[in-house]
């Protein structure tokens, strides 16, 4: 059997568990039911105070109609195309606003134009370039920015390697690609 003190030691505890059972049982009932009322949003003030819809416009209407190929004026291109080609052939303009190239040489042998081009490439006279038409390989110097700057060049160049050089106008359409 046990003692009165025993059973008075046991009695406690027992109370206090089923104090602590009728607590977590209050606190379960309390969040059942306060939970989904604290967590339900007011749709009634979502509606007033959401985003305002519209509606979407209507998709633009495609045309079925055929398409039709321009009309072109014969008469306006075949004029457009002789201004073309007279202004590709026209002078190139005035001395005073020209720029200049000088021809060192022409040979058969390109090998023969190399050295000559690494020789004037030594003396620094400007740029120094190759140009093959044909059979021929020519030598040029340039482009220059006035005649005069031009004929300093070609005097160093007939001093140093007694070469006789011709001054020409540089045209951009002949001489411009590399």
């Amino acid at each position: 059997m046990t003692s009165s003190t025993e059973q008075t030691q046991a009695t406690p505890s027992s109370h206090r568990r089923k104090h602590q059972w009728i607590g977590a049982a209050t606190v379960a009932a309390l969040a059942a039911l306060v939970l989904p009322w604290m967590l339900t949003p007011q749709f009634e003030t979502i509606r007033q105070e959401g985003p305002s819809l519209e509606r979407l416009p209507e998709p633009p209407v495609v045309s079925t109609d055929p398409i039709v190929s321009p009309v072109i004026d014969q008469k306006a291109l075949s004029a457009s195309k002789e201004k073309l080609n007279t202004l590709m052939n026209a002078p190139i303009g005035n001395e005073s606003l020209a720029s200049f190239i000088l021809q060192i040489g022409a040979f058969k042998n390109r090998e023969n134009a190399q050295a000559l081009k690494e020789k004037l490439e030594k003396l620094e006279v400007g740029r120094v370039y190759l140009r093959t038409e044909e059979a021929l390989t020519r030598v040029y110097v340039g482009p220059l920015l006035d005649r005069v700057s031009a004929e300093t060049v070609l005097r160093k160049i007939q001093t140093q390697l007694s070469l006789k050089a011709q001054i020409k106008q540089y045209d951009v359409r002949e001489h411009g690609q590399s």
